[in-house]
């Protein structure tokens, strides 16, 4: 479906990130990715940047020389995200509000910028950012991280009607519970499990479950689909 065009994936070195990156490269794709540490893929066709999203210089020179070494992006996936907030509000600093708000969203935010400005060029581009099954839970101990993943789907929506005229989809999922390293040593299983308990379909989330809705999202055929939020697996 995606061979011979480029993906831009941010959180590749763990996660659904690595796991998204892997499976465009299978399909014949280019992925530029990025993450603060070093690359944990090794392929011909991937290339990997580290970047501190929550630099501005960092960002525009990241997506300055992915214009210079490619023919254009055609997809984004915002993925890179900090779930390490897991505090009650009154005991959150402004140091690490700060922190999960410019990484979650103004990362986010900052990517899409820069990346939209090489899709205008081309009047083509699908943007896909990701949001949390914790925007709808409204669990006590989440207010940054979901004030943080909120603001990501509002700042979509608006981006949506921005970029419409020029055949440029921008969409959201938002995933419920997929097992990681990351997820499970920060959540613990007692959360994990307190999640799920609260889902319709009361199970995590598989590579196949996210893979099939991005590749629908970043596909031609999904030219009428923009301003929207997918929820993988609802929040009961």
């Amino acid at each position: 479906m995606h061979t011979n065009k480029t993906v831009v994936i941010t959180g590749t070195s763990k996660g659904i990130g690595q796991m998204l990156a892997g499976h465009f490269l299978t399909q014949g794709m280019t992925v530029y990715g990025c993450s603060r540490g070093e690359a944990t893929i090794t392929h011909a066709a991937y290339h990997h940047e580290q970047v501190d999203l929550r630099d501005e210089m960092q960002v525009m020179r990241w997506v300055r020389s992915i214009r210079k070494s490619s023919e254009g992006i055609d997809i984004l996936i915002c993925n890179a995200a900090d779930t390490s907030a897991n505090m009650l509000t009154a005991h959150t600093s402004a140091a690490k509000l700060n922190e999960i708000l410019s990484i979650n969203f103004g990362g986010t935010y900052l990517v899409c910028r820069e990346v939209s400005k090489l899709m205008l060029l081309k009047k083509y581009g699908r943007i896909i950012t990701f949001s949390s099954m914790s925007v709808s839970l409204h669990e006590e101990g989440t207010s940054a991280y979901t004030a943080s993943k909120a603001a990501v789907v509002e700042f979509t929506k608006v981006l949506a009607k921005e970029l419409a005229a020029h055949h440029i989809t921008c969409n959201v999922i938002a995933p419920s519970v997929y097992y990681t390293d990351t997820v499970q040593e920060t959540l613990g299983q007692e959360i994990l499990d307190h999640a799920l308990s609260r889902l319709t379909i009361q199970r995590a989330l598989t590579d196949a479950d996210i893979c099939h809705t991005v590749d629908y999202l970043a596909s031609p055929l999904s030219a009428q689909v923009t301003g929207q939020v997918i929820h993988l697996g609802l929040v009961s």
